[in-house]
């Protein structure tokens, strides 16, 4: 024991004099109590056994540096304060019990895997000091999940919500772009998560990126892609939020949870169909015309039309339509039309699946249907109210809030306006999201909603829009070039639900 504290007194005096610290096999190295050993411009290699304890080790210096040996390393705490552009490498597994702090410089997988304890973290991954893994490799953690509510497991960038309990869940996060079947390349960065339970979730996802991950995606354009298979087969989920200014994407009502990456929101150049424009608008009689276009069509068999409901967890075939293209090929611009029998009060949501002859799949860009205000008896959409009038009604499970004692409140002014308006909502306890809509369902801006918070928008042209609050009924917006009413309005909602 005094030969080895001796050794361990001698190298922690003598670090910078060597390139290499060499624990050899059949030789212990122990930290006791909160010693930080900082390590510049060396390497680890650990044939023998390391004990953190709760010690710190500070990797800093100026030139790429490793982590080998025949065994793992296991830190309490790891710091990465290289020089800017300097990396630490790994060629060997590292499993962090506590945290891994960034500073400055990279750290390299290389192939090799990062495994954080159940309630391990990152700490100030950012722009300039960061996980990579050009060649491969994957930051791992494993953890119960009951019910999360924005859960970031690891501080990895993957966050999930739903309200089933999901068991143990192991979540992997890389950094090697993504390809297959639907997905012609991705940014710098998949995840891969595996629940315990994984069926009818009506999970919420965000997934968060650096801007050095992109790739070359655009970001104003992106959407979540999943892939059940590893991989092999991708599906365009679309997106519910993007925010390009934080560097996130979520989506909402995911039935399961497995790989996903970010990608341009596109038809991918291998689909049976290229250059699919898709469209949804009112029809008669609680009816909404699809309608869509291909510039080409190469073996396309054809499309089906998929809708989902708000508070479904899925999308469902309507009809399928047979491709126009003479034995599926054609060069030219071919038009397509379905009348889908609708009578939903409530947003819906819709789709193309696109398939070859030789039963490939890829997906379209999702369309937001709103139902339109107002029209005859019969018609229209009772759920949305005007704006001289003040309303009062139940909400419905699963809404703003469960407390039998809240009420929430949306207030907007002014109404009608020149093109500027406010709103915020009050009564709610926790924060939930409100969009706005064009009249025929395309989805202007998005917004995160949390109580009393006051939201601003501005620069609408004159028209008709139509502001919708989760949980709450929908508001008509008029803007009227010049005009600057200062009514306000006041929607009180009554939850009528008992816990």
């Amino acid at each position: 024991m005094k030969k080895y504290l001796l050794l361990y007194k001698v190298l922690m005096f003598s670090l910078p004099a060597f390139t290499q610290l060499n624990i050899p096999s059949g030789t212990q190295w122990v930290n006791t109590g909160n010693v930080t050993i900082n390590v510049s411009n060396l390497d680890i290699i650990n044939n023998g056994a390391f004990s953190a304890g709760t010690g710190v080790v500070k990797f800093t210096g100026n030139t790429t540096t490793n982590i080998g040996g025949t065994s793992a390393v296991a830190f309490y705490q790891m710091d990465v304060a290289k020089t800017t552009g300097s990396k630490l490498m790994l060629l060997s597994d590292v499993n962090i019990n506590n945290q891994l702090n960034f500073t400055s410089g990279l750290l390299d997988l290389n192939q090799k895997n990062l495994t954080l304890a159940s309630t391990a973290v990152l700490n100030n991954e950012n722009e300039n000091s960061r996980i990579i893994a050009p060649s491969g490799g994957e930051a791992v953690i494993t953890l119960d999940l009951n019910a999360p509510n924005a859960a970031n497991p690891g501080n990895l960038g993957a966050i999930i919500s739903s309200a089933v309990s999901l068991g143990s869940v192991t979540i992997k996060r890389g950094h090697l772009a993504q390809s297959g079947a639907g997905l012609n390349g991705s940014i710098l960065r998949y995840f891969s998560i595996t629940p315990q339970t994984n069926t009818a979730l009506n999970a919420t996802l965000r997934l968060s990126y650096f801007d050095a991950e992109k790739n070359g995606k655009d970001e104003n354009n992106f959407a979540l892609f999943q892939s059940d298979d590893n991989g092999l087969n991708w599906t365009n989920q679309s997106q519910s939020t993007t925010n390009s200014a934080n560097n996130y994407v979520e989506k909402t009502g995911l039935n399961s949870l497995s790989r996903f990456t970010l990608s341009d929101n596109t038809v991918v150049a291998n689909c049976s169909a290229t250059g699919v424009a898709l469209s949804v608008k009112a029809g008669k009689q609680s009816s909404v015309n699809v309608s869509w276009s291909t510039a080409t069509e190469t073996n396309n068999q054809g499309f089906g039309v998929e809708r989902r409901l708000k508070g479904e967890v899925g999308f469902t075939q309507r009809s399928f339509v047979n491709s126009k293209a003479a034995g599926g090929n054609s060069s030219s611009q071919l038009n397509y039309s379905y009348t889908d029998v609708n009578s939903s009060n409530d947003t819906s949501y819709y789709r193309l699946k696109i398939v070859g002859l030789n039963a490939s799949i890829c997906y379209s860009d999702i369309k937001i249907f709103v139902p339109k205000v107002g029209g005859k008896k019969g018609g229209g959409n009772p759920n949305i109210i005007n704006t001289d009038t003040v309303q009062t009604f139940s909400i419905s499970k699963n809404s703003l809030t469960k407390q039998t004692d809240m009420i929430a409140n949306l207030t907007v002014g002014p109404n009608p306006n020149n093109g500027n308006f406010w709103f915020r909502v009050s009564g709610i306890d926790k924060e939930t999201f409100a969009m706005l809509y064009t009249m025929d369902g395309k989805v202007l801006k998005q917004f995160r909603v949390s109580n009393l918070q006051e939201q601003k928008v501005s620069d609408l042209q004159s028209g008709i829009y139509i502001l919708k609050v989760d949980g709450l009924q929908s508001f008509k917006i008029i803007v009227q070039s010049g005009g600057n009413s200062t009514n306000h309005l006041s929607v009180t909602n009554t939850p009528s639900i008992k816990n």
